[in-house]
């Protein structure tokens, strides 16, 4: 009997974690495998997150059935990261001098007392500024 092909990409991952495809957990063995709570798991399932195997008196899981939900758990993890919408990005010193109207000493010496943003090393000698934070640090000039 062949594997289904989602079931096929599987057995790398299962084999490298010492677990069977069609391989039984028990509801205990399957919060310790997925490292939650038994209360989680309950609303997981419940929620439809999980597959099981509902037998009369108990619930089981079959080794596929916990993989996937590990691999969709981090797959949605990946996708839920906060993306850079703000088009933050690193300016350079000629470009801080035009922003703020200061000179780079001045700039130089308010950063060394922290009432300027600090910069950020690009590597070797090169150097810049985040725009957000000189934007930020410009709006609260503004307030004073």
């Amino acid at each position: 009997m062949e594997l289904p092909e989602h079931l096929q990409k599987l057995i790398p991952i299962a084999d490298s974690m010492g677990v069977a495809l069609y391989q039984r957990f028990s509801e205990e063995e399957a919060t310790d495998f997925l490292n939650v709570s038994e209360s989680s798991l309950k609303l997981l399932r419940g929620q439809g997150e999980i597959s099981f195997i509902s037998l009369p008196d108990k619930v089981e899981y079959f080794g596929y059935q916990l993989l996937e939900y590990l691999i969709g758990a981090v797959h949605s993890a990946n996708q839920s990261k906060p993306q850079n919408t703000s088009n933050d990005r690193i300016i350079r010193a000629k470009e801080v001098v035009e922003m703020t109207g200061l000179s780079r000493t001045t700039i130089w010496r308010m950063e060394r007392y922290k009432s300027f943003p600090a910069r950020v090393s690009l590597g070797g000698n090169s150097v810049g500024w985040k725009l957000s934070e000189i934007q930020k640090w410009l709006s609260t000039r503004e307030q004073l």
